[in-house]
C-alpha cells in the first residue's frame, strides 16, 4: 500500500507538470488541475487506510525529493528541447515547457530546485553527479525561458546554498547573500526596462486598491473584478500621456502574490501570513535537520518567485508548498495520538469526501469539455449550434466571468443585444476587463444608448490608453449619433495618437480617419 501511495504521488506530480488538452477552454492550467485533484481523492483514501493499519505514509522523503526532481529535470529536457527548435513551443514564447507561458514553466522548476539538495547529499557518488547534472539542467532551462522571475529565485537559492556550505561566518554568509540578490533584481529590472516599469504601474495601481480596503482587503476575486477600473482612474487622474500609458496593459494578475494576498484579505491576510512563515521558522529552529532545510530552501524559492510573478497559478506549486510545510512540521505531526474510533471517522470522512469529490470533478471535467465544443463552434461562426451549450451550461458557470464573457460574445454575434447585454453586465461584477468594456459599448450603441455606450468606451481608453480600437468606436458612436464635431475630434486624436505596434489595423484606422476628416471638410 505504501508502494502504491509513492505511485499516486508521483502521478499527482507529473500530472501538474505535463497534463495539457485542447479538450478544455483553457488547456494548459485547468487539465493539470483535473488531473492533480483526482490522484489526490486517490491518496486521500489511500493515507486514510494507512492511517487505519497505523502505518506511516512518510516513510523517506528522500524518495519524494527524488520524484519532484526527475518531474522537473524532464521539463527542464522539454523546455531545452523547445529551445533548440526540436520540440514546438506551445505559445508566442520560445520555451514554455508543458505550460501556456514561461512563468508557470520557470515557477515549477524554481520550487523543484531545492530537493536536488537530497541526490547531492547521497553517498553513492553516482548519484551525487545526477544531482548536479540535474540541477544544472534546471537552471539552464529557467534561464532559457527567460523569466526574470525564475532567475532571480534560482541565482538567490543557489547564492544562499553555495554560502551556507562554503563561506564561514553568518554575517558574512547574510551580507553576501543579499548583496547578490539586491544586484540580481536591480539587473534583471534592466534587462526589460518596459516590461518591469509595466509591472510597477499593476503594483502602485494594487496599493491604491488595499488603500481603499487596508484591513480585511476586498474579498477573493477582487483583483479581477475591480484592478483595471483603478487603472483606468489612474490615467484619467494623470492623464494618458502619463510615461506608463505606452505600457499599460488588460491586466489579470497582480504579479505579486503578496499584494494579491493584501488585495483579497488585508493586512490581516498578511500578517496571519507572516505568522504562519515565523511558525514555520520556529518548526525548523527546534530541530535543523538537513530535510528541514531542503524545505525552507523550496518555501524560500517560491516566496521569492512569489514577489514577482504568480506561482500559486499552478497546482506544483501548492502541493510543493504543502510537502515542505509537512517536512518542517512533521515532528509535531508525529506526537498527535488518535484512538481507534479518530481513525475509524477519518478513514470514513476520507471515503465519503472521496465519492463526493469523484462526482464533483467529473461534473465539472464534463462541463469544461462541453464549454470548450461550445468555443469551437463559436470560433466557427455556428453560432446558433453554439448557443444551446452556453445557455445549459450557465448555473454551472453562472460566476465564472470567462465563460459569461463567451456566452455574451455569442449573444452579441446574433445580434440578441438585449440578453447579451444583461449577461455582459452579469460578467462586469466578477471582471473588469478592456474587451468587455468594449462589448458592452457596442451592446449599448446598438440599442441607441449612446451615453452608456460612450461610458463604457471611454472606460476601455483609460484602461489601455495606448489602443486604438476604443477611440474608432468612440467615432463610430459620434458619426452615428450626428455629433460631428466631437467624430471630427476624435478622428483626429486617432490620426495624432502614438503607435505602440504598427500594425496594418492601425494604419487602416489611421487612412480612414484621414478619408473621413477630408470629408467633413468639403
Amino acid at each position: 500500500m505504501i508502494r502504491l501511495f509513492h505511485i499516486l504521488f508521483a502521478a499527482a506530480f507529473i500530472g501538474s507538470m505535463f497534463v495539457y488538452s485542447h479538450q478544455f477552454t483553457d488547456a494548459y492550467i485547468v487539465p493539470k488541475w483535473c488531473c492533480v485533484l483526482f490522484v489526490l481523492l486517490w491518496m486521500l483514501v489511500c493515507a486514510a487506510f494507512l492511517a487505519l493499519q497505523r502505518k506511516s505514509i512518510v516513510v523517506d522523503m528522500a524518495i519524494w525529493g527524488s520524484i519532484i526532481v526527475s518531474s522537473c529535470w524532464l521539463q527542464a529536457v522539454y523546455g531545452i528541447l523547445q529551445y533548440v527548435g526540436l520540440f514546438p513551443s506551445h505559445a508566442t514564447f520560445r520555451v514554455t515547457g508543458s505550460f501556456d507561458n514561461p512563468a508557470g514553466f520557470a515557477a515549477c522548476l524554481c520550487a523543484g530546485l531545492p530537493f536536488v539538495v537530497f541526490l547531492i547529499i547521497h553517498r553513492n557518488k553516482y548519484i551525487r553527479y545526477a544531482g548536479w547534472l540535474a540541477g544544472g539542467v534546471m537552471v539552464l532551462a529557467v534561464f532559457l525561458s527567460h523569466s526574470r522571475s525564475g532567475m532571480v529565485s534560482v541565482i538567490a537559492v543557489c547564492v544562499m546554498y553555495l554560502c551556507g556550505r562554503f563561506v564561514h561566518g553568518r554575517l558574512w554568509r547574510y551580507l553576501l547573500s543579499v548583496s547578490m540578490i539586491g544586484l540580481l533584481i536591480i539587473g534583471s529590472y534592466w534587462l526589460k526596462k518596459d516590461s518591469a516599469d509595466g509591472r510597477l504601474l499593476i503594483w502602485r495601481c494594487g496599493l491604491e486598491m488595499v488603500k481603499d480596503a487596508p484591513w480585511t482587503g476586498h474579498g477573493v476575486g477582487s483583483f479581477e473584478a475591480k484592478y483595471m477600473d483603478y487603472q483606468a482612474d489612474y490615467f484619467k487622474e494623470y492623464g494618458s500621456q502619463n510615461r506608463y500609458a505606452m505600457l499599460a496593459d488588460n491586466v489579470k494578475q497582480p504579479f505579486n502574490e503578496y499584494l494579491g494576498v493584501l488585495i483579497n484579505f488585508g493586512i490581516v491576510g498578511l500578517a496571519l501570513l507572516l505568522g504562519i512563515v515565523g511558525a514555520l521558522v520556529y518548526c525548523y529552529r527546534q530541530n535543523p535537520t538537513q530535510e528541514k532545510k531542503i524545505a525552507l530552501y523550496a518555501l524560500l524559492s517560491i516566496g521569492i518567485f512569489s514577489f514577482f510573478s504568480y506561482p500559486f497559478t499552478y497546482p506544483f506549486t501548492w502541493m510543493v508548498t504543502f510537502l515542505a510545510v509537512l517536512m518542517l512540521t512533521a515532528d509535531y505531526l508525529k506526537r498527535i495520538k488518535i484512538g481507534t474510533w479518530g481513525r475509524n471517522i477519518i478513514y470514513s470522512a476520507a471515503l465519503m469526501g472521496f465519492f463526493w469529490g469523484q462526482v464533483r470533478l467529473g461534473a465539472r471535467t464534463q462541463s469544461e469539455r462541453s464549454w470548450q465544443e461550445a468555443s469551437e463552434l463559436a470560433f466557427c461562426h455556428s453560432y446558433d449550434e453554439a448557443l444551446p451549450y452556453y445557455v445549459s451550461l450557465k448555473h454551472r458557470f453562472e460566476d465564472n466571468p470567462y465563460f459569461l464573457y463567451n456566452y455574451a460574445a455569442v449573444l452579441t454575434e446574433i445580434k440578441e443585444y438585449e440578453k447579451a447585454l444583461e449577461v455582459a453586465l452579469e460578467c462586469r461584477k466578477y471582471w473588469a476587463d478592456y474587451d468587455l468594456e468594449l462589448m458592452i459599448g457596442e451592446n449599448y450603441q446598438e440599442q441607441e444608448d449612446f451615453i452608456s455606450a460612450e461610458k463604457y468606451y471611454k472606460n476601455a481608453s483609460m484602461m489601455c490608453p495606448s489602443r486604438f480600437t476604443p477611440l474608432y468606436q468612440l467615432f463610430k458612436l459620434y458619426k452615428q449619433s450626428g455629433e460631428n464635431i466631437r467624430a471630427y475630434e476624435t478622428a483626429e486624436m486617432i490620426i495624432n495618437k502614438p503607435v505602440k505596434i504598427n500594425s496594418m489595423t492601425i494604419r487602416m484606422m489611421k487612412r480612414e480617419m484621414e478619408k473621413e476628416i477630408l470629408q467633413m471638410k468639403g
